[in-house]
């Protein structure tokens, strides 16, 4: 038998393996940045990969107040557990009605498969901050949508694929999609020091879900949950309804993809 030729042997003997890479950012966006010097308004589009961010409030007189802010530590001291830099988003809802704030903001490129958004989230409990309050339970939280209707507080769970927050009523921080009723309780435990959540999408209408409490960095892992549907992720928003005496924080959104590296040898 005459022997393989050297080229032959040399592609049969390639081997071709698939690793892993780090993580490549594809939007993200902070507090801390520059575009956020004169304040947190309509008109600000800081970080990368993100649209402009639409500003809704309803309840705004001598009794009822609600909107929006650039928080600081020094003024914040609670905040270390998810500030940047000193800084995080602020939203207040509190007066004699059922005040509401909620802030959206579109992807420039649409959450994929693999694709896992991240932000963090602190609050206080549910207290009066007047004697004379609407009674409707409050709540505190982010939405992620397939669409971006922003024309008002009214739109922040239209097309709702996921839905993470505080509510009143609630000792344990709550998650609405499409994984049934007896799944909404996420098991971790309301905690004013705040949590870093992560929702990795893994298909058309899968995700898993990973909740950070900031106090002791713990992380409690929830995988194969379901969307409310199937379709991509366009947008979110986060909100602040009838929150009262307590302000809530908002922090480091951020889109990531795990890069894929091909080794030969």
């Amino acid at each position: 038998m005459k022997p393989l030729p050297s080229i032959l042997v040399a592609a049969l003997s390639l081997t071709i393996a698939t690793v892993r890479g780090e993580p490549l950012v594809i939007a993200e966006d902070d507090a801390s940045q520059s575009a956020y010097g004169g304040g947190w308004d309509n008109s600000k589009n800081g970080g990368s990969g993100l649209t402009n961010w639409t500003l809704t409030t309803e309840g705004n007189d001598t009794d009822r107040h609600s909107g929006f802010f650039i928080a600081d530590t020094k003024n914040n001291q609670d905040l270390n557990g998810i500030a940047k830099n000193d800084k995080a988003f602020g939203v207040f809802a509190n007066g004699s009605g059922f005040e509401q704030a909620v802030a959206y903001r579109g992807f420039e490129k649409p959450l994929e498969t693999g694709d896992s958004f991240s932000f963090m989230m602190e609050n206080g409990p549910f207290e009066k901050k007047f004697e004379k309050d609407d009674p409707t339970p409050g709540s505190i939280g982010l939405v992620l949508r397939s669409a971006n209707a922003n024309s008002s507080v009214a739109d922040y769970n239209k097309d709702a694929l996921f839905e993470f927050g505080y509510y009143m009523g609630k000792p344990n921080y709550q998650i609405y999609d499409g994984s049934g009723a007896d799944k909404a309780d996420s098991g971790v435990a309301f905690t004013d020091a705040g949590v870093s959540v992560t929702v990795t999408i893994t298909g058309a209408d899968t995700y898993d879900l990973e909740i950070q409490t900031m106090n002791d960095k713990n992380v409690v892992k929830l995988p194969g949950r379901k969307l409310s549907a199937s379709g991509a992720v366009q947008s979110m928003d986060v909100f602040d309804r009838n929150g009262e005496k307590y302000d809530a924080f908002f922090n480091q959104f951020q889109v990531t993809m795990t890069s894929i590296v091909f080794l030969e040898f």
